[in-house]
């Protein structure tokens, strides 16, 4: 197995977009509009200069499985990363601003 050199190495941005049957026993994110929002977001990226060096990339399911609201699991320092629960249209600026500020961290930024 060989290493691949990535521009968005450690700013990895994961997004459950899992769409479950209608009347399933379980919600799932991509009812909830996760396709828009990492199209939103992948649009407000490149417009900044900054897709590439961030990537949003979406799961088939993070086993959250919100009544409402899509799962993104945001990276943080040493390799961690933080689970947020979020509005695809009323909190999408804010997300937005997260990710932006992956980049802006000295100890992430390449």
């Amino acid at each position: 197995m060989n290493s691949v050199p990535v521009k968005w190495s450690g700013n990895l941005v994961v997004m459950c977009n899992h769409k479950r049957p209608d009347g399933a026993p379980k919600p799932s994110c991509g009812h909830h509009g996760a396709d828009e929002l990492r199209g939103w977001l992948k649009d407000r990226l490149k417009e900044d200069g900054l897709w590439g060096r961030v990537r949003v990339v979406t799961a088939s399911c993070l086993d959250v499985c919100p009544k409402f609201g899509i799962v993104v699991s945001l990276p943080e320092r040493e390799g961690t990363s933080r689970t947020v629960l979020v509005n695809g249209t009323t909190d999408r600026e804010e997300l937005l601003s997260q990710m932006r500020a992956l980049l802006d961290d000295p100890v992430k930024s390449p």
